[in-house]
């Protein structure tokens, strides 16, 4: 593929800004990547069909504002394990794209525990996991690059890595458009 790309990202997040362009960048030459503001998603997804529905409430808002060759979403949610660990939850990142032709896809990131103190208050309050940092980590503040991950994960994994997994994992129909059927 050897066209620059618009890229409509569905946050201002810089965490999801820096993974998203990273991971677009190993598929296109040149790729200008535009933050489009949304406000409307739930701040705390608590299952996969919630995150995978903001990841693409997102993706298609941005691609509709910004008239981009693609829309992404990236969300960051819970779901839980089921019946074989109930109550226990996982977080984990999933990335939608669109593109102006309507095709879409999805991928996931890896995907961490989260303590099961916190999953009631998040159920409970709608909060995001973030709010917990210094319970959780002793930091006060996390870097936005960094997210809760780093330092759970002690420094061996950033919420940007994250990013870029799961949108990478989304452009793999891109990447292979023959085997997936995309124009």
């Amino acid at each position: 593929m050897a066209k620059s790309v618009l890229v409509a990202l569905g946050s201002t997040n810089p965490a999801k800004s820096k993974g998203a362009k990273l991971a677009f960048s190993k598929v296109f030459p040149s790729v200008r990547l535009k933050a489009v503001r949304v406000d409307f998603v739930r701040s705390q997804p608590m299952s996969l069909e919630e995150t995978v529905e903001g990841a693409q409430e997102r993706a298609t808002f941005a691609l509709e504002v910004a008239r981009a060759d693609f829309g992404v979403g990236v969300e960051a949610g819970l779901f839980e394990l089921g019946k074989a660990w109930p109550g226990h939850f996982l977080n984990t990142q999933v990335a939608a794209i669109v593109d102006k032709e309507g095709q879409a896809s999805f991928g996931c990131s890896s995907a961490f525990p989260i303590p099961q103190k916190l999953v009631g208050r998040l159920k409970d309050h709608g909060e995001e996991l973030d709010k917990y940092t210094r319970e959780l980590t002793g930091v006060s503040k996390v870097k936005e690059e960094h997210g809760i991950v780093y330092h759970l994960s002690k420094k061996s994994l950033s919420r940007v890595e994250m990013t870029e997994q799961c949108v990478s994992m989304a452009l793999i129909p891109w990447m292979n458009s023959k085997a997936y059927g995309l124009v």
